[in-house]
């Protein structure tokens, strides 16, 4: 699952910079560096494949609720504006975005840009790519900010917002720019992605592939850095399921990139010199979903008693084989709010006051709920998830724990992925007795981590609060710290708001990730690893990041 829509605010701590130099943290990081691209010797032409762990579910951005279908597009579709490696702004179809007040942004499009179909990108497209998304599944995309939109001309656009919206240009980097034919059915994007970007759809086959190739009118005239069209002529995903196959296919050569390899196999792939590991803190975390509209859920105390019984030091260890953090709040260490000391010492508190392993507290914890709830133990219920192995081995770990009280009698349940998507997007989440097991991504912006899973606005199917939990206070703080511009004053904010949560516990935190990329080096030059989840391939061809990859036809 993910936060359709990269917001946040730039200046980042550990992140691979712009310029493609790494930080001192970032390099202490095992499993090798990424060779630089050099403009100066350019391989033209070449198909590059990649790995997809699922397959693409959704071509329309406006109803995507999964990663593999935001990767498979990210090269196709095209925004107002894009966020940078290391979380700075660029424009991208607009060439000018400014602020005319607190509550009005004012776009200057890219003239010339052209569509796949061959029609050129006006103001109207904006406007329609924007307004469609309401009643649409990532509605609170748009929606959370956007009022109104005033086209001047062909090339210019007005937004005018509900109120102050701190992530704005973050949140606009997530939005796809797509023709207006779409929306009044003159065009058809469910088979067909049709964008501005560096890449055309070609194929997709259902659990095969998903194949795109460049896209020689692409807007872009080229500069000292980067060539004007990608250097690779195709681009082609495969979807390998298993983490086994999917390392199996990297080392025979039949991909030349994996962003799902098994964690154990990292240290061996970082010995092997044919092989470059790129690691980076990603924006993403693993989660529990409880529905609260069954009992025992509806008791904090009981949700705590869970938290209380998860293993996470054993699951970054044993499944993870060390990648990643403990989470025992919603917020990233990527994100801008926090230092990492700040952030560190604030889970470590949240962990020992809430969350954390204690299986005496949970006894209490479990013991009381139950009696408050008025439930006789033990009690069945089930954890779903979908067919990701390193998901499944924690939920398994996290079963056997409450199995192992005498409150709980728990079964796991796995899913095909597109199966599962509809099932945890549908609107009977918070009552049916299922705990839901997911990933989700965020974003450069603390909003990107709590907003779409705890508004009360963003229930299921209209967003994706699958607890269906509601907080007014925690609504409040959503809406301040969204509307505060003041760094200090927003990082109290969401303090105050991971605290309640932590309290209440709707969910429960399991692991901040890394995104974790390997590649054959001896074929793939230039290849970088972007921190957000679903835009992992940007590093294909990024102008605005200075960006590009290569195939070596030696």
């Amino acid at each position: 699952m993910k936060s359709l829509g990269i917001t946040g605010v730039a200046g980042l701590a550990g992140c691979m910079g712009g310029n493609g130099t790494e930080t001192e943290e970032e390099a202490a990081r095992p499993g090798g560096t990424t060779t630089p691209a050099d403009p100066e010797n350019v391989q033209e032409g070449g198909e590059l494949i990649a790995s997809f762990g699922a397959d693409v579910a959704q071509f329309d951005p406006a109803k995507a609720a999964d990663t593999t279908s935001t990767k498979a597009f990210g090269l196709t579709y095209e925004s107002l504006l894009s966020v940078g490696f290391d979380g700075s702004i660029n424009n991208e179809l607009a060439h000018t975005f400014e602020e005319v007040d607190d509550t009005t942004f004012r776009a200057e499009l890219r003239e010339g840009v052209m569509f796949h179909n061959g029609e050129e990108l006006t103001a109207e497209d904006v406007q329609v790519s924007y307004e469609r998304y309401e009643g649409k599944t990532n509605a609170a995309d748009v929606y959370d900010w956007y009022e109104s939109s005033e086209i001047i001309d062909d090339y210019t656009i007005e937004f005018s917002l509900k109120n102050p919206y701190a992530p704005l240009r973050f949140n606009i980097a997530g939005i796809p720019v797509i023709p207006a034919e779409v929306e009044n059915g003159d065009l058809d994007i469910t088979e067909n992605p049709i964008g501005t970007g560096p890449y055309e759809f070609v194929e997709h086959q259902p659990d095969e592939l998903f194949r795109i190739e460049r896209n020689v009118d692409y807007w872009f005239e080229g500069d000292d850095s980067v060539p004007a069209t990608p250097p690779i002529e195709t681009v082609t995903y495969r979807i390998i399921v298993e983490q086994s196959a999917q390392q199996a296919s990297l080392e025979s050569g039949d991909i030349h990139i994996s962003n799902a390899p098994p964690a154990a196999s990292i240290s061996d792939f970082a010995e092997n010199e044919d092989f470059t590991v790129n690691r980076r803190l990603a924006g993403g975390y693993d989660l529990m979903s409880y529905p609260l509209e069954v009992e025992p859920f509806t008791n904090q105390k009981v949700r705590r008693g869970i938290s209380r019984l998860v293993p996470r030091d054993d699951i970054v260890e044993s499944v993870y084989e060390g990648l990643g953090v403990p989470a025992y709040m919603a917020i990233s260490q990527i994100s801008a709010v926090y230092d990492t000391e700040e952030w560190n010492e604030l889970n470590d508190r949240l962990a020992e006051e809430y969350l954390g392993y204690d299986q005496e507290q949970a006894d209490t914890l479990l013991e009381e709920g139950f009696n408050e709830a008025g439930v006789e133990p033990p009690f069945e219920t089930s954890i779903i998830t979908n067919e990701n192995p390193q998901r499944v081995q924690w939920v398994q770990l996290i079963a056997e724990s409450l199995n192992n009280t005498d409150y709980f009698d728990v079964s796991v349940e796995q899913f095909e992925w597109n199966t599962y998507v509809g099932k945890i997007t549908s609107e009977a989440t918070a009552s049916t007795n299922e705990i839901i097991a997911v990933g989700w991504s965020g974003g450069w912006d603390p909003d990107a981590y709590i907003n779409e899973l705890v508004n009360s606005g963003n229930w299921t199917p209209n967003g994706f609060n699958f607890s269906h939990y509601e907080n007014a206070e925690v609504d409040s703080l959503l809406q301040e710290g969204a509307s505060t511009y003041e760094l200090e004053q927003r990082a109290e904010i969401y303090t105050n708001l991971v605290e309640i949560l932590a309290e209440e516990a709707p969910m429960t935190y399991i692991r901040f990730g890394e995104e974790t990329d390997v590649y054959d080096n001896t074929a793939v030059t230039g290849f970088r690893t972007y921190p957000i989840n679903g835009d992992e391939f940007k590093g294909i061809y990024s102008p605005a990041d200075g960006g590009f990859t290569y195939l070596n036809q030696e």
